[in-house]
């Protein structure tokens, strides 16, 4: 997925209705009872058509994770994944962030 800094094409009304709307389906499913080691939920932006960049802040590793996610391929593994610290510590899957918002990205859209 390109960097955050590029200009960024919105998507048709309908499609962001629909984005948004998973999107609000997937930050329910993060909204828990707060665990000191567990990946914390801090925001989410919609980045294509089908594509959003979720937040989490690691309360162990100090760092913010930018995951890139296909919003149609959003399912109960991927989002136990996504809130599992070991599985976003696997340092395999982060690559640099031009994105001022997190700290490293992982892209999970081949999820």
């Amino acid at each position: 997925m390109s960097g955050m800094g590029q200009a960024v094409n919105s998507p048709e009304p309908d499609i962001e209705q629909a984005a948004t709307s998973r999107l609000l389906d997937l930050v329910r499913s993060f909204i828990t009872m707060h665990v000191s080691w567990k990946p914390l939920f801090i925001g989410a932006v919609i980045t294509g058509d089908d594509g959003m960049r979720l937040y989490f802040r690691s309360p162990e590793r100090d760092l913010t994770y930018g995951v890139d996610v296909l919003i149609s391929h959003t399912g109960p593994g991927l989002l136990g994944a996504m809130v599992s610290p070991a599985f976003l510590a696997n340092e395999n899957l982060h690559k640099p962030s031009d994105d001022p918002h997190c700290d490293v990205i992982v892209d999970l859209t081949d999820y």
